[in-house]
């Protein structure tokens, strides 16, 4: 363990050296600026600047992010309880995952006011996500304790309700943390089209003057946000779900 996390450790220095010699010499152009001055524009920017920007997208996101997980986790719930709906849900899914965002914002935003078109780009972003991994975190609930409640007179929804969520726990917070980066993305592409604040019209605004330093770091303050959400998610599943490492241990 302590050599993995030093080989990982040696090799985001060297990538992060390399990116500094490219950035100061300029050898693949002027649109690579060097970790420093990323850090140094971020700094000049400061609260001045993203605290405009950065709020707007996080309430968009996180918006998105709840009514999108909310939806796909209580259509995992009807395609278990009934099945004969799993090959439409599948199929809205994976629409929702293969028509490319970039392609759906301009008629979103003719429909819908920004933050709106926003949170609608977040939810679609985690849908298919969570769909998929809370469909198969309600298959795997132990047969066992299903019939157990059955024999007692529960039904499908008792089942479900007693049972199937609660082991599929694990795979729908797995789910949530790959979703909090995809929502971030989703509400920033949103806000490309013609919104005045948050990070995806700061970013359309510094890409149009030119200012690539500040592109840089605005991508790198959406990737911190996305990295302390994700450890958030993390964290929650932890507590919430402590015999699920233990489990996954005992399997291996």
């Amino acid at each position: 363990m302590r050599r993995g996390r030093l080989a990982g450790l040696v090799g985001s220095l060297l990538v992060l050296i390399t990116w500094q010699l490219i950035g100061m010499t300029g050898i693949l152009g002027p649109a690579i600026a060097s970790p420093t001055e990323i850090l140094a524009g971020v700094m000049s920017d400061g609260p001045g600047f993203y605290g405009i920007h950065v709020p707007v997208t996080l309430a968009s996101a996180s918006v998105g992010y709840f009514w999108g997980n909310l939806a796909a986790i209580g259509c995992a719930a009807l395609v278990t309880t009934i099945p004969a709906l799993e090959k439409l849900v599948l199929q809205a899914g994976i629409a929702s995952a293969c028509i490319p965002l970039i392609a759906i914002a301009p008629i979103l935003a003719a429909c819908f006011d920004g933050m709106v078109t926003s949170a609608i780009m977040a939810a679609v972003s985690v849908f298919f996500t969570t769909l998929v991994g809370s469909i198969n975190g309600l298959r795997q609930a132990d047969s066992l304790s299903k019939d157990l409640v059955r024999a007692y007179g529960g039904g499908k929804y008792l089942v479900l309700r007693k049972v199937e969520l609660l082991s599929a726990l694990p795979n729908i917070l797995t789910a949530l943390k790959v979703a909090v980066p995809a929502a971030i993305l989703g509400a920033i592409i949103g806000e490309f089209m013609g919104q005045e604040r948050g990070l995806g019209a700061a970013l359309v605004v510094a890409q149009s003057s030119s200012d690539v330093v500040r592109t840089w770091g605005i991508t790198l303050v959406s990737s911190l946000i996305a990295g302390v959400a994700f450890a958030v998610v993390n964290i929650i599943e932890k507590f919430a779900t402590p015999w699920a490492a233990a489990v996954a241990g005992g399997k291996a």
